[in-house]
């Protein structure tokens, strides 16, 4: 997928998108006068305008246009999905986007909601605050809520989500601290210790995460407003592509107690179910990283029996793999 700002040349599927949703959707809650007072608010000249202003943003997914979303200051809208990919969480992962950009300079977003979508702002936390009207043709009086969330109540709060870059790999080896440090995070998946950016890099872009699929490895990075916390990766486990497995997972230590371990694995979780559509989320951990299982008991995961243990000979001491998972509700 690829969510990016809107450019000129793309103006005209913005348009058809936005108008097109409309036609389909709205006529299912609303009236024709406000129906008609949706199309001509959302209408090209005023789309372009916000293009032009750096204030659009869409989704690509396999290279059709999904959707897309706009943002003013702290304030977001026309959010649109195409209505034959609705029901699949784009939605929500456009709104999660402009989120991230809004919590960048504000604590907070606010979005004037239609009726086709007050269900899913209130699933993502907005409340409403109050309500608008608005007049259309022949006196037809469209109310509409008037929704807000509070975007920073936490540090873990100010977390981003988003595809691992090269330069992060910088950060990842400045984490591993020692050899012990280093097993507990890849096992003997990298190799001997200590390792550098570069493998990295290797690993991860030329490699695939040693994994066969070309589409079945998704490294992932948390960052703050100072950059990269944490890292972790997602893969497909079965044939199915039904569950994901979490893997990888480290966390800066100089930010720990700060519930950024936690933030990370659910925003991993969370997109693994809404975006790779898993119905499953598995991940191991050694016995002897208490902090690490308790962060994702924290973040909902349980621990599984096994038919057979799985012990690993590492530093000359024998670890157990501990097996947690998670099912979507």
């Amino acid at each position: 997928m690829e969510f990016r700002k809107a450019k000129k040349e793309n103006l005209e599927q913005v348009y058809e998108l936005v108008q097109e949703t409309i036609r389909e959707v709205y006529p299912k809650y609303y009236l024709k006068e406000i129906v008609d007072m949706f199309r001509e608010f959302h209408n090209k000249e005023r789309i372009a305008q916000d293009v032009e202003a750096g204030n659009v943003y869409i989704l690509f997914d396999e290279g059709n246009l999904i959707g897309t979303g706009t943002i003013n200051a702290n304030h977001i809208t026309r959010v649109y999905v195409w209505p034959r990919f609705q029901g699949r969480g784009y939605g929500t992962f456009i709104m999660n986007c402009l989120e991230e950009l809004i919590r960048e300079n504000y604590d907070s977003a606010d979005i004037d909601a239609s009726l086709p979508a007050c269900r899913l702002y209130a699933h993502l936390g907005y409340e409403t605050i109050d309500h608008g009207m608005w007049e259309c043709a022949n006196g037809v009086i469209q109310v509409y809520e008037i929704m807000k969330k509070q975007l920073k109540k936490h540090p873990a709060d100010s977390l981003r989500f988003r595809p691992y870059k090269p330069s992060d790999a910088e950060a990842i080896v400045s984490w591993i601290k020692d050899e012990t440090v280093f097993r507990k995070w890849s096992s003997d998946r990298f190799g001997d210790y200590p390792i550098k950016p570069e493998d990295i890099n290797h690993k991860y872009l030329e490699c695939n995460g040693d994994c066969e699929e070309p589409d079945n490895f998704y490294p992932m990075t948390a960052a703050d407003e100072n950059g990269p916390v944490g890292h972790l990766i997602l893969r497909y486990t079965n044939p199915e592509k039904t569950t994901i497995r979490l893997g990888f997972i480290i966390v800066d230590e100089s930010k720990r107690g700060k519930g950024y371990g936690k933030r990370m694995v659910q925003m991993a979780t969370k997109y693994a179910f809404d975006m790779l559509k898993a119905e499953k989320v598995t991940l191991g951990v050694f016995d002897n990283n208490p902090a690490a299982y308790h962060c994702y008991k924290a973040a909902g995961f349980e621990e599984i029996k096994l038919e057979k243990e799985i012990v690993l000979e590492i530093l000359g001491e024998q670890w157990k793999i501990i097996e947690l998972e998670r099912k979507k509700e």
